[in-house]
């Protein structure tokens, strides 16, 4: 499934006292894609862990992480939406059923060296399928993935930790959604703008529910 949200263009205030664009005049902003494995019984799942940081995608062969407040409210927001659909955030990755990771590109350096979709795999520090666990050996998407990534987007992800009864498997992602769009000068708008994003890819992903 992919919908489309109009990309907003954010037109900045002339009076001097208004210091940040007016959240009331915001317009849907980021371009929000959502797929699925069709094939997938989310029902049979209940659990997910998911780590407490966002691994920043930089044109750095370093692993960098949002681990602060500029986290907290993208994954608090991903927890409320998997919350209402039933799905409990366990603290360890062995109890899980699924994982759920999620990344910011803030630079596309890495695209020229990795072919798509799956560049994003060879980027240093991404979640390797090790991870997840000694039994995972590669991923793979049971579904064709054809988003073109660009700068200030974020990637989720979501794997099926379930079958862990031999070694040398592939890792299978049930879902994923990228989200795009411009980036505004005010943290208060795109930390808005990021969460009005989540939501969206949720709203247009009714499947994603075990109740």
């Amino acid at each position: 499934m992919k919908k489309l949200i109009p990309i907003l263009f954010v037109v900045a205030a002339v009076t001097a006292c208004q210091k940040e664009p007016s959240l009331s005049k915001l317009d849907d902003d980021y371009v929000v894609f959502t797929d699925y494995d069709k094939s997938a019984s989310f029902g049979d799942y209940l659990t997910y862990y998911m780590p407490d940081s966002v691994l920043l995608i930089t044109d750095s062969e370093k692993a960098t992480y949002w681990t602060n407040d500029e986290a907290n409210y993208i994954l608090e927001t991903f927890a409320e939406n998997m919350a209402a659909r039933g799905f409990m955030l366990v603290d360890s990755k062995e109890e899980a059923d699924l994982g759920l990771q999620v990344s910011y590109i803030e630079d596309v350096h890495y695209f020229v060296n990795y072919p798509s979709p799956n560049w994003w795999w060879g980027y240093p520090g991404y979640w390797g399928p090790g991870y997840w666990g000694p039994y995972w050996s590669s991923w793979y998407y049971p579904y064709p993935v054809v988003y073109s990534y660009s700068v200030n987007s974020f990637l989720a992800e979501l794997v099926d930790l379930t079958d862990q009864t031999t070694t040398s498997k592939r890792l299978p992602v049930l879902w994923d959604t990228y989200m795009a769009g411009l980036q505004s000068s005010s943290p208060r708008v795109n930390q808005t703008l990021v969460i009005r994003a989540i939501d969206q890819a949720f709203n247009q992903s009714p499947y994603l529910t075990n109740q």
